[in-house]
């Protein structure tokens, strides 16, 4: 489906941070980007997975490109720890 700016936006004030899925069991399910909202210098990438759930990440535009939320607050990236079991 096809989202218009519009409705892009009206998405992501039903959108909840991607970073959330697993609390809500959501993140096994497949998603797919529908579009961005821009807000000076904050992109947010709003996504829709099978069940009709958005989600929205968080990245600023910077001299060198687009960081993360977490690179903007903590001045590096997020570690990815892997949990041996």
């Amino acid at each position: 489906m096809l989202y218009t700016q519009r409705q892009i936006e009206a998405c992501l004030k039903e959108a909840y941070s991607f970073e959330n899925r697993a609390g809500w069991e959501k993140e096994d399910l497949p998603v797919e980007e529908i579009g961005s909202v821009m807000d000076g210098d904050q992109v947010r990438i709003i996504y829709v997975d099978s069940e009709g759930n958005y989600w929205y990440k968080t990245f600023f535009i910077t001299d060198h490109g687009l960081i993360t939320e977490y690179e903007k607050i903590f001045g590096r990236p997020r570690k990815n720890h892997l949990r041996k079991g």
